[in-house]
């Protein structure tokens, strides 16, 4: 997923919900030493006219607790809180990890 922001300020990504999970959260992906692990962030910054990506192996969106098994091409919705720019809802595609 990728967050485009086309103002002229800096925002965040401060939060995520989603029907489908018990909890979402926002995640990185650091090395520590030789193993990959995953440690939530508070936010996710989107400079100003810039983007972020969100990507396995990066920063991304976490789903705890999955209320059904999630399968390839099916659709779900998520709920995106920005500092700035408020609540947005976006369609995702569950792709195969």
């Amino acid at each position: 997923m990728i967050l485009r922001n086309g103002g002229d300020a800096a925002d965040r990504l401060v939060k995520a919900e989603s029907d489908v999970a018990d909890a979402v959260e926002l995640h990185k992906t650091i090395m520590e030493g030789s193993m990959m692990q995953m440690a939530p962030v508070e936010n996710i910054e989107i400079p100003a006219k810039g983007q972020a990506e969100l990507k396995p192996g990066g920063l991304h969106v976490m789903l705890i607790g999955l209320k059904h098994e999630l399968k390839p091409g099916e659709k779900i919705k998520l709920k995106l809180q920005f500092e700035k720019a408020g609540m947005q809802e976006v369609e995702a595609e569950v792709r195969k990890p």
